[in-house]
């Protein structure tokens, strides 16, 4: 009897210990199980957070900007460069152009830019024309006009194309760019003229008159090669132009805009960017 109490006593004991040994066995397999549930479950949101992240660093943006420059603006044809030269040294008055632009990439190294510019300037210099038929200046007939003040305002309007041939390269050079532009101008042109029969100055027999005025419409056409900024929110560039634009001819009339052929100019402008 005491035999048999011994050894179901042991039976008990090792019988509890590997039922409990079970026991722990299971429960770690179920916090096996659970995990990897958790991780099936929590898959599809991280593999779509992924794809999101993913889809935000490839996804292609549109670069746009806008600002503002000013341009000295150098004519080539004698009559225009004779009655608004860059710098009137008589009176200092300069001969200024302020342009404002808006700009978007259309590709990788291309931009499509608006360019509306004003142009202004007047001066107190005396320019002679001689016309090529007399002027009716209301008492008589005159060969040769005098201008004593010589006031123009233009409105160009200019779509340019801009080209960076180096947008590769990491260096200043990627800044680079050259291109071209159509667009449209309206010139107005005032003086005040003595008209007579002197070809180079002005007499006691003058006739005068205050405030006459021409206005025409002309093509523009411009190429163009410069830098831009840097890229960042706020940027510096400039560039060198050439602009094209004929002018109607009447010299009949003592104005630069009609005994000039052409309105053609060489600009260099300094720009301010803004990024948007």
């Amino acid at each position: 009897m005491k035999y048999f109490l011994k050894f179901f006593l042991l039976f008990v004991i090792i019988t509890g210990s590997l039922f409990s040994q079970q026991n722990t066995v299971l429960k770690l397999g179920g916090k096996k199980n659970s995990i990897k549930e958790l991780a099936s479950d929590y898959k599809p949101s991280l593999q779509s957070g992924f794809n999101k992240e993913y889809q935000l660093k490839t996804r292609k943006t549109v670069t746009s900007y806008f600002g503002a420059g000013y341009s000295f603006m150098i004519f080539t044809n004698k009559y225009m460069s004779d009655a608004f030269p860059v710098l009137d040294t008589r009176n200092g008055s300069f001969l200024t152009n302020i342009n404002l632009f808006f700009g978007f990439a259309i590709a990788k190294a291309v931009t499509l830019e608006f360019s509306p510019s004003i142009l202004f300037t007047s001066n107190n210099r005396q320019v002679n024309y001689q016309f090529s038929q007399p002027f009716n200046s209301g008492t008589s007939y005159s060969d040769y006009g005098h201008t004593y003040t010589n006031g123009i305002i233009a409105l160009p309007l200019v779509v340019n194309v801009r080209f960076f041939p180096l947008f590769k390269q990491k260096g200043f050079g990627r800044l680079f760019f050259i291109g071209g532009g159509a667009g449209a101008s309206w010139i107005r042109e005032e003086n005040d003229v003595y008209f007579n029969n002197n070809p180079t100055s002005i007499s006691v027999y003058s006739d005068y008159i205050s405030g006459i005025s021409t206005s025409q419409w002309a093509p523009v056409f411009r190429a163009l090669a410069g830098f831009t900024g840097t890229g960042g929110q706020f940027g510096f560039g400039g560039e060198v132009s050439y602009n094209i634009i004929p002018l109607k001819q009447d010299m009949t009339q003592p104005f630069a805009t009609r005994f000039a052929k052409d309105f053609n100019s060489v600009d260099l402008t300094l720009r301010f960017y803004f990024s948007l």
